[in-house]
C-alpha cells in the first residue's frame, strides 16, 4: 500500500438530511477504506459543528480537524496543504460516498499516478454521468495503462479543474496562488468549491497543455445526495 496521500476536505453541513446521509451513508465506508491515511478536515461552519466533529473523531483514525470559518474555499485549502506532509492529496466534499470497495484497485490506481507523475487525477464522473473511464468515446485521448488513462491537458476531457480529485500538492499549491490572486466571476461566493471550480471551466485543455493528468479506469467514489438537497450555492 502506497501512503503517500492525504485527505482533505473543506465543508459545511446545515441541513439536517446532509448530517444524516453522511453519519448513515458515508462517513463510515470512507474512514474504513482509508484507515491508513491522514484526513485533515476544515468544517467552516459552527452550524453543527460538535456534531461533526464528534462524527469524525468517532470514525477516523488519523485525523486532524480545523475550524476555521474564512468564507473562501481556495485560501482555506491552501492554508491546509501547508500542513500537508504527502505529496499527493485527495479532495473531495463530504457528499460523496465510496463505490469501490476494492483496496487493491486503490493501490494500483495510487502506484501510477506516482509512476507516470500524474499532476490531477480526476475523481468524479467515471463511471456515471460523463463516463470518462470507461466510454470508449474518449478513448482516442488517453494512453491507457493497467488501473488509469493517461492524458495530457490538451486533451483531458475533464471541464475544470475538479474539485474532487487526486492533485500532486505542489502542482496544487502553484495553481492555488494563481487562483486566489485572480479576479472571480460572481457566479457562486468563494466560499464553494463550485467557485473554485467555474475559474477553469472549460479551459483546462488551454491552461495545462502539456501536464500530465489521467483518469481512472474505474470510479472510487460518487455522488450521494439522496435528498436533493444543496449548500451553499
Amino acid at each position: 500500500m502506497n501512503r503517500n496521500l492525504t485527505i482533505l476536505q473543506n465543508f459545511v453541513i446545515s441541513k439536517n438530511k446532509r448530517l444524516e446521509v453522511l453519519e448513515k451513508d458515508i462517513l463510515h465506508d470512507i474512514s474504513k477504506f482509508f484507515k491508513n491515511y491522514e484526513f485533515i478536515i476544515n468544517y467552516n461552519t459552527n452550524k453543527n459543528l460538535d456534531k461533526v466533529y464528534k462524527l469524525y473523531n468517532e470514525n477516523v483514525k488519523n485525523l486532524t480537524f480545523y475550524n476555521d470559518l474564512t468564507m473562501d474555499w481556495g485560501l482555506t485549502v491552501q492554508s491546509m496543504l501547508q500542513e500537508v506532509k504527502t505529496d499527493y492529496v485527495f479532495i473531495f466534499p463530504e457528499d460523496f460516498k465510496l463505490c469501490n470497495f476494492d483496496e487493491s484497485y486503490f493501490d494500483g490506481l495510487m502506484h501510477e499516478i506516482i509512476k507516470y507523475k500524474s499532476k490531477f487525477t480526476l475523481m468524479h464522473r467515471i463511471e456515471d454521468v460523463k463516463n470518462y473511464g470507461i466510454d470508449t468515446k474518449y478513448f482516442n485521448l488517453y494512453d491507457t495503462k493497467k488501473y488509469i488513462h493517461l492524458t495530457k491537458g490538451k486533451n483531458c476531457p475533464a471541464g475544470c479543474m475538479s474539485s474532487v480529485a487526486i492533485y500532486e500538492k505542489d502542482f496544487l499549491n502553484n495553481y492555488l496562488t494563481v487562483y486566489n490572486t485572480s479576479l472571480k466571476v460572481d457566479r457562486f461566493p468563494l466560499s464553494t468549491p463550485n467557485c473554485f471550480e467555474w475559474y477553469s471551466a472549460n479551459q483546462v485543455n488551454t491552461m495545462f497543455p502539456d501536464e500530465q493528468f489521467a483518469i481512472p479506469k474505474r470510479a472510487v467514489i460518487q455522488h450521494h445526495e439522496p435528498y436533493d438537497i444543496k449548500e451553499r450555492v
